[in-house]
């Protein structure tokens, strides 16, 4: 179920209660908010783009949680992140093992490390000293960064539904969005707004794609290579890894490119793969469309490939397309901290 928005909502409802539950039993204030609490006052529920949920909690109490990752024990498929956790700075997250949720830029997500399960996402609620306030000063969005929201907007929380699920809803639902939202205008770009998720899987756990995307050289010593892809990703992946020796051949789905040469490299059918690969081949993929090739390789049977990324997605231009190459010309490091 790769991309099923529908179960990717039911899988985070369930956190939702696991994370209820836990702060009922030990007496932690918490309460929707931000996008999460805009659906529940417009519709209800989820806002018809969004594919995250939110809570926030008081500092006090969220410290209280990240203490205790033990309180989930009774649900084996819960994964509490916290603070102190490879890949997570800042905030909490409740995580559902066996499943994937990497956000919009991949190479951002492998290198941060860490549990990439599909999560809840849990916001400390920062007290500004002798001010009655609180901040976000742990979320990145310019609008949420610098809102100050009096304390007792919060809480008392009054007891809500959300999607038919029982939730904490701030006291004063109104005054919180109109902080980050600008008098309940629609969010800025709401109409072609993005999801939060670059790719998500309801049913396969995260590790199945790590080992693919950052896999590729490991055990690779004496394997038959057989490539996917004979555009410049291709030529791109022969000049960089000196592996020319092993590799057999590249699959290509243009019939145009069959029979012929790229980059030294002779392109055949798809068709034939599953007939010439054994225990001792090596698969990869070397092409910007690996999530379709990915789908293609599994539905002819093929689970056992890697694959290799030459780009990342820039969204400030539009997600646009950008060669590592091209980065090294205009003085651009890519992997920044």
């Amino acid at each position: 179920m790769i991309n099923n928005v529908t179960r990717l909502r039911e899988i985070q409802l369930e956190l939702l209660d696991a994370f209820a539950r836990v702060c009922a039993e030990h007496d932690l204030k918490w309460c929707i908010c931000f996008g999460t609490l805009l659906g529940k006052v417009r519709c209800g529920g989820y806002l018809p783009w969004d594919d995250d949920l939110d809570v926030v909690m008081p500092e006090a109490d969220f410290r209280e949680l990240c203490l205790h990752k033990e309180w989930f024990a009774f649900d084996d498929r819960l994964f509490l992140q916290t603070p102190l956790d490879e890949g997570l700075p800042n905030i909490g997250k409740l995580r559902m093992n066996g499943t994937t949720a990497f956000r919009e830029k991949l190479e951002d997500s492998l290198r941060q490390g860490g549990h990439h399960g599909i999560p809840i996402d849990i916001i400390p609620l920062n007290e500004v000293p002798g001010a009655g306030c609180y901040k976000t000063p742990s979320l990145r969005s310019v609008e949420k960064l610098d809102a100050v929201y009096l304390k007792d907007w919060f809480f008392p929380a009054t007891e809500g539904t959300f999607e038919g699920h029982s939730v904490k809803v701030p006291a004063k639902p109104r005054k919180i969005l109109t902080e980050v939202y600008d008098e309940w205008a629609w969010p800025s770009g709401a109409m072609d707004s993005k999801p939060t998720f670059w790719f998500f899987d309801t049913e396969r756990d995260y590790t199945y794609y790590v080992k693919k995307y950052t896999g590729m050289l490991e055990g690779i010593e004496g394997k038959k290579i057989y490539l996917f892809g004979a555009a410049d990703s291709l030529r791109i992946w022969m000049e960089r890894f000196n592996l020319e020796k092993q590799v057999i051949c590249t699959f290509d789905n243009d019939p145009n490119k069959w029979g012929k040469k790229y980059f030294g490299v002779e392109v055949r059918n798809p068709k034939d793969l599953p007939s010439i690969i054994d225990k001792d081949s090596r698969v990869i993929i070397v092409s910007l469309w690996h999530q379709e090739i990915g789908n293609q390789l599994e539905s002819m049977g093929i689970n056992d490939y890697y694959v290799y990324l030459d780009f990342y997605y820039d969204d400030n231009v539009g997600n646009k397309v950008v060669r590592r190459e091209d980065e090294k010309k205009n003085g651009i490091e890519m992997w920044k901290a």
